[in-house]
């Protein structure tokens, strides 16, 4: 895939600024009952929204003197709060990266189990707010403190071969025993325990070969680490088909490898693939940081789109992201310009549907005084 993410210095201080705030809530807290509505959602949006209302942009003079390398002390240096426009959009990156975290938690509850995990000081995070699973979970794995089958089980979970055979070298009896009968079942948990057992390195020419659909089942963990190591174009299919299938690949994990994928191997790729695994993956770049290259993802690949899929995504737009309370992204103009680019050959499809028509009407007619008040009466009538 040729189409590059490349965050913006504006995209990094909002994750930066977004991160600090995040950070002053119990992490171990927030990971659990993030979302779940009622009394402690609402006090952490009030909470969010009051630190952000205090957050000053410094305002510099703009004539200068001279010039000099030394460092300059400005004069009357003022400080304003942020543009009202800017807070809603720094509410709804500090909302985006609580659902990261979030996100990580459930993907890995049933791997590292302790109610502490002392997330403050274990996950990595990239620098435009999604958090680095590799470097997360080799962190993770370096921890002494932590139990040795659950860092045996992330290490196999996420293919580092020296740590799983580190760390199987350093079991106990009863851990190796633990590990062959009590760990949750998977294909690669059982090459895994294949190999050691051999005492031989992960044969991904014999993987390659013979294990195709199997080995992507409850997988989707670690295939940022083992897919650059698949041989073959069908290979790579199944991997990204079972990615999508599942639901649950992250997408940073799905971007990543999409990118080492040639262009006319892609598109014969996503000729197989099903409309509803194109709506796991376009739905995959209305997430946070990737909305900025949505219409590219489109564009290019607008070819595989049908009458279904347009239907599903301007639902996915209109109903589920331009009616949440926080707006990390300017989900407006993103829409109008999705629909500009294929509305001459869907809008009729659409418009079968009143009640989603209503709102593509209203989007559409009110760029510039977008009422979300008014939009979301117009979802409730």
């Amino acid at each position: 895939m040729s189409i590059n993410f490349w965050p913006s210095l504006q995209f990094i201080a909002y994750a930066r600024i977004a991160q600090g705030i995040l950070y002053t809530f119990d992490l171990e807290v927030l990971k659990r009952r993030f979302l779940l509505g009622g009394l402690y959602y609402t006090q952490c949006m009030e909470r969010i929204e009051k630190m952000v209302s205090v957050v000053l942009l410094p305002v510099y003079p703009r004539t200068v003197s001279c010039l000099s390398v030394e460092r300059t002390k400005f004069v009357g240096v003022k400080y304003l709060p942020l543009p009202n426009e800017i807070q809603k959009k720094l509410v709804g990156v500090v909302m985006a990266l609580a659902m990261e975290i979030k996100t990580w938690f459930d993907c890995h509850k049933y791997i590292v189990r302790d109610d502490n995990l002392d997330l403050r000081n274990k996950v990595n995070w990239f620098s435009f707010g999604i958090i680095d699973r590799l470097q997360t979970a080799r962190i993770f794995i370096q921890d002494e403190n932590l139990n040795i089958r659950e860092r045996f089980h992330l290490a196999c979970t996420y293919y580092f071969e020296d740590y799983v055979q580190m760390l199987w070298r350093n079991m106990s009896r009863a851990d190796r025993f633990y590990a062959r009968r009590r760990l949750p079942r998977s294909r690669g948990l059982e090459l895994w325990l294949r190999t050691l057992h051999r005492k031989i390195p992960l044969n991904w020419e014999e993987i390659s070969r013979n294990e195709m659909r199997h080995f992507f089942r409850s997988n989707t963990l670690g295939m940022r680490r083992y897919f650059r190591n698949l041989r073959g174009a069908e290979m790579r299919y199944q991997c990204i088909h079972f990615a999508l299938d599942s639901g649950n690949v992250h997408h940073f994990d799905l971007y990543l490898c999409l990118r080492l994928i040639n262009t006319g191997e892609l598109n014969a790729m996503f000729t197989r693939l099903q409309t509803t695994e194109f709506w796991e993956l376009f739905q995959c770049f209305l997430q946070w940081p990737f909305q900025t290259i949505f219409l590219d993802i489109v564009n290019d690949f607008q070819r595989y789109i049908n009458e279904d899929l347009f239907h599903a995504l301007v639902t996915l737009i209109l109903k589920y992201k331009l009616p949440m309370e926080w707006q990390e992204y300017p989900y407006v103009n993103l829409f109008q310009c999705f629909w500009n680019l294929l509305s001459t050959k869907f809008e009729d499809y659409v418009i079968n549907d009143k009640e989603l028509y209503v709102l593509v009407e209203y989007v559409l007619n009110s760029s510039n005084d977008f009422d979300i008040t008014e939009y979301l009466n117009l979802i409730n009538e």
